[in-house]
């Protein structure tokens, strides 16, 4: 990865950024050694939580990012809770993300199953809101109405990338 930082800054690119969540396990090591700024869609994330004033929210994606602590430290370090589903239902959302979501495939029965996870996180948790921590779930929420608020990383990372790009120029 640090290669191809390394071309796209050789070609002219004053920021980059990691556009999935899972990669971000090796996000620290690639910051520190980018000779430019690398815009972090967890940390851009993060940041949103705490302008909302969020104590706690629940975490859905790939079961390295509901599993791995690369995710939840910021948030942590922000005061901020973060809630992964319990390992049965963590189950469930991984098997969708890698069988049907990450194949354009997107189904009812899917998406009643995810409003279920989101139901078992506000009543076992009581999160206030609900990450997307993968890129392909806001396929299955698209214009729906969560019963929290939702935290989409794909569009909160892109306005801080964008922001990033207008402060480099």
């Amino acid at each position: 990865m640090l290669n191809g930082i390394e071309n796209l800054v050789a070609a002219g690119c004053d920021v980059v950024s990691l556009t999935g969540n899972t990669p971000h396990i090796v996000f620290d090591v690639l910051e520190a050694k980018s000779p430019v700024p690398v815009v972090s869609i967890i940390k851009a994330t993060c940041e949103e939580a705490s302008r909302q004033g969020l104590k706690k929210v629940g975490l859905l994606g790939t079961r390295f990012t509901m599993e791995g602590d690369f995710f939840k430290k910021p948030f942590r370090e922000k005061g901020i809770e973060v809630f992964a589903p319990d390992a049965k239902d963590l189950d469930y959302i991984a098997e969708k993300i890698a069988h049907e979501l990450e194949h354009g495939i997107v189904t009812e029965e899917t998406r009643s199953g995810f409003l279920r996870v989101i139901q078992n996180l506000i009543a076992k948790e009581g999160i206030e809101a609900v990450v997307l921590g993968c890129t392909e779930l806001p396929l299955l929420f698209d214009g729906l109405a969560l019963p929290v608020a939702c935290l989409d990383t794909l569009e909160i990372h892109a306005r801080a990338l964008l922001a990033a790009m207008d402060l480099s120029a």
